[in-house]
């Protein structure tokens, strides 16, 4: 557990520099919006040692098609494949092979407003936040990552994508015509 949390702070403390950065930088789209749009996704990647700490940001409905607690079956079958899949992390995002990466842990947090909460609850947007923690043998080799998640997720217009590794920082727009990110620092 305290692993975890030390892998959670480090990665806080990354995410609150990327964040700094890129709002002092010019806005060319790559820097992460604070509005919840359907079809966009954020993901955040931060290497250091042979740690790679990755975190997802996306509407609900993005990813599952509603934003609620479900209230079906087939709503109920939906989360759960979607988190299955989530969980999934070396499928969902792929570090590439040079660098001998394996996933250690995926958290995944999608908090919706249960049912007979009040209205204005019950109607907000709601997120998925997800975490993944990998090792890799080879982390000098870390180049590039390469996004399954467009096709498991097909709502899934956009991922704003950006990265802090130790050869610098930088960001991309990943789409599924171009689902590939190389660590090329800004």
């Amino acid at each position: 557990m305290n692993r975890i949390r030390t892998h959670a702070v480090a990665f806080a403390a990354i995410t609150m520099c990327l964040a700094v950065s890129s709002a002092q930088a010019d806005d060319t789209g790559h820097r992460r919006q604070g509005a919840h749009v359907h079809g966009i996704a954020h993901m955040t990647l931060a290497a250091e040692g042979d740690k790679v700490l990755i975190e997802l940001t996306s509407p609900a409905a993005s990813l599952i098609g509603f934003e609620r607690a479900p209230q079906t079956d087939e709503e109920r079958a939906t989360l759960a494949l979607a988190k299955e899949n989530l969980e999934a992390g070396d499928a969902m995002i792929r570090l590439n092979l040079e660098a001998a990466c394996r996933l250690e842990t995926a958290e995944i947090d999608a908090a919706f407003a249960e049912p007979g909460q009040s209205r204005a609850a019950e109607h907000a947007h709601a997120d998925f936040v997800v975490r993944y923690s990998f090792v890799c043998d080879r982390p000098e080799a870390l180049g590039s990552a390469a996004l399954g998640l467009f096709s498991g997720f097909p709502a899934l217009e956009r991922v704003l994508f950006q990265y802090v590794t130790a050869e610098g920082q930088g960001g991309a727009e990943l789409t599924p015509r171009a689902p590939v990110v190389t660590f090329v620092p800004l």
